[in-house]
């Protein structure tokens, strides 16, 4: 079934809204008729609840001649029922400091996110998505089956390495805690971090002379000294070694249901085929080129 652009923007909006004020205090049917009534602008309906979380905070605080003000503030929103019991729930929440730096980063109209590679062992596959800093889950277009996201320091492919021996800058395909060579001094260099697709310069049209070759022990070509016990993740290698691409899996994940990185990667109120269609439009880096056999 195609979708519209209508209905693909108004479902984003809505897991923003959900992303910036926590899932649980915006129900989906609330989060959808608000996204209707105010043209989808998240941003304008978050800054509408937050000042009347404000108002309710300003007038139990002081003295009676606030209240007027704030229920004039609230005939200004056309007494918006909706937005008044979403700041209510709000100002309910204990002030611990999750909640006040969500808060303030709401007041600011910010989504912290991070770009985080996720893998699936059944499907042997690996990608990497922009997700909220909150909670890093994504869902596996093959098997549809959601992940959180493999750890820092198991992350692999492109990788950025500073030899500290000869000061040689220089990027390989690789994982993080296991040594490559310096192609200039020979020097054994662990990577300093992982490059995701969209930001490393490995293209067909743009590669260096230099074949891939690390001190992995099974290397199809191994470099000098080796690790015994490692194994190379260089695509060939693991595809002439019969090995499965993906290295580290993900760890299936656990929903609580109470939180909102979970909407913003699985979808809402729509059907299953549509949510696939939105959540490939939120912020996916594309995976990476398996083919690109060469270093620099």
């Amino acid at each position: 079934m195609e979708v519209s652009e209508d209905a693909i923007e108004q479902e984003k909006s809505i897991r923003r809204l959900r992303e910036m004020l926590h899932v649980s205090d915006i129900p989906v049917p609330t989060a959808t008729s608000l996204m209707t009534r105010y043209n989808n602008d998240y941003e304008l309906v978050t800054q509408r609840i937050l000042h009347l979380k404000d108002l309710d905070d300003e007038s139990e605080g002081e003295a009676e001649n606030q209240e007027e003000p704030a229920e004039e503030d609230v005939n200004e929103d056309n007494v918006d029922q909706d937005l008044q019991d979403i700041a209510d729930r709000l100002k309910a929440l204990p002030l611990t400091q999750d909640n006040v730096r969500a808060f303030n980063l709401a007041k600011r109209n910010e989504i912290p996110c991070s770009q985080r590679q996720f893998s699936c062992l059944d499907c042997d596959r690996s990608w990497w998505r922009e997700v909220p800093e909150r909670k890093q889950v994504s869902r596996c277009r093959s098997c549809k089956r959601r992940y959180d996201a493999v750890p820092r320091d198991n992350e692999w492919g492109h990788a950025m390495y500073t030899c500290q021996n000869c000061n040689h800058f220089f990027r390989s395909y690789g994982q993080m805690g296991v040594p490559a060579p310096c192609y200039r001094c020979r020097s054994i260099v662990f990577p300093i971090q992982i490059i995701p697709p969209q930001q490393n310069q490995f293209r067909p049209d743009n590669r260096s002379r230099n074949p891939h070759g690390c001190c992995a022990e099974d290397c199809c070509n191994r470099q000098e000294p080796h690790v015994p016990g490692t194994h190379c993740v260089h695509p060939r290698t693991r595809q002439i070694r019969g090995l499965p691409k993906v290295l580290c899996p993900s760890q299936n994940h656990e929903s609580t249901g109470s939180t909102v990185a979970s909407c913003v990667s699985q979808g809402s109120s729509m059907e299953c085929d549509i949510e696939e269609i939105i959540q490939e439009d939120l912020s996916v880096i594309p995976e990476e080129v398996e083919d690109d056999d060469d270093d620099e």
